[in-house]
């Protein structure tokens, strides 16, 4: 049995059509062509060669370049990912630098020279992001496309990374950044979205995501069905952020099956939001320095910490099975020992000792 699905690029707008032929017993094969007549064609071929046991992969990797494989495989991205539009800004750099190559042509020292122009104005960690991004398109160009035999991203040594970041906003920080977005007339969701952030602890791809079904005012929580560890968990929706969401509602349809931060320009309530030129110009405005949307995440763990919490209780709000993961607050958690302690002795002993 043969199938076709129909993609479009989000950067250029082509067309393409996935051809999948399904087998007993057997993994599917799948081949993606710009033409749906040449996708039957291939279907017709390669079930003759398969009912004759000639049925072979065919490399193509001189035929294609970089740029036909992100063409390709970026409307995958749309499907399958969360939170997309990072991975797709990484890709639309990578095309402008090394699209034209052909794929038998490319080499890790091609992505490497790139690699190092990035290091003058990114981090690392970033940097690894990158070539991240590359290697998952090029994994497709290898196990879906039959481009390559092998991914060359593979060959090279990721950056070493810093200990996790613990950067959080200051109360000061904090009410500029509200403030921020409360003026920000494009994008009115932003103000809903960053107290979300800080009060739950959510990743951004799970804000983005949650659709009004997800959410249940009457209990004040939100329900996350697909999270970065597969798990379903619940988080509370209390204070500014219950309030912000519940204003958003009278101005988008509650349908418990949209999403409640649809994109503005792909016309499709299926797609979530593209916050990163909005959360670039809140930044700018607020005055933050050295600071990314995942930080948000850090401040709700460190607001947790002083406001008395524990790092296991951090862990269960922030959706972390093990500890490990939530030692980057626990100097946070002595300090908040250290106070505590340091009011009880006062309160005991006063000035006695």
């Amino acid at each position: 049995m043969a199938t076709f699905d129909k993609r479009i690029s989000p950067r250029t707008g082509k067309i393409s059509w996935r051809a999948r032929i399904r087998r007993t017993r057997l993994p599917d094969l799948t081949k993606t062509f710009f033409r749906k007549t040449d996708a039957k064609l291939w279907v017709e071929e390669t079930k003759a060669a398969i009912n004759s046991g000639r049925y072979m992969p065919i490399a193509e990797a001189q035929r294609h370049t970089v740029t036909d494989v992100l063409d390709l495989y970026e409307p995958e991205i749309l499907y399958r990912l969360k939170d997309p539009y990072s991975r797709l800004w990484h890709l639309d750099k990578w095309q402008k630098k090394i699209g034209h190559i052909l794929l038998a042509d490319l080499k890790p020292n091609d992505i490497k020279a790139f690699r190092e122009e990035l290091r003058s104005e990114l981090s690392d960690a970033t940097i690894n992001r990158y070539v991240a991004s590359l290697s998952a398109a090029l994994t497709y160009a290898a196990k879906e496309l039959g481009w390559i035999e092998r991914n060359p991203c593979l060959q090279i040594k990721k950056f070493k990374e810093p200990r996790g970041r613990t950067r959080f906003l200051s109360e000061e920080e904090l009410a500029r950044l509200t403030g921020v977005c409360d003026s920000l007339l494009n994008y009115p969701e932003l103000q809903s979205i960053v107290l979300i952030a800080i009060t739950t602890g959510m990743r951004r791809g799970e804000i983005l995501n949650l659709r009004w079904g997800d959410c249940d005012f009457k209990s004040q929580r939100i329900v996350i069905h697909e999270t970065k560890n597969g798990d379903t968990r619940a988080v509370p929706l209390l204070g500014p952020a219950l309030k912000a969401l519940k204003s958003w509602g009278k101005v988008r349809p509650l349908d418990k099956h949209t999403l409640i931060f649809p994109s503005h320009t792909k016309g499709d309530s299926n797609f979530p939001l593209d916050i990163d030129h909005a959360w670039r110009l809140i930044k700018k405005q607020a005055g933050l320095r050295d600071f990314k949307f995942h930080d948000l995440r850090h401040t709700t763990a460190s607001y947790l910490v002083m406001s008395g919490a524990g790092l296991r209780e951090i862990g269960d709000i922030l959706g972390h099975r093990s500890l490990t993961m939530v030692q980057r607050y626990s100097h946070l958690t002595e300090d908040h020992k250290f106070k505590t302690v340091s009011r009880m002795v006062d309160d005991v002993f006063g000035g006695q000792i």
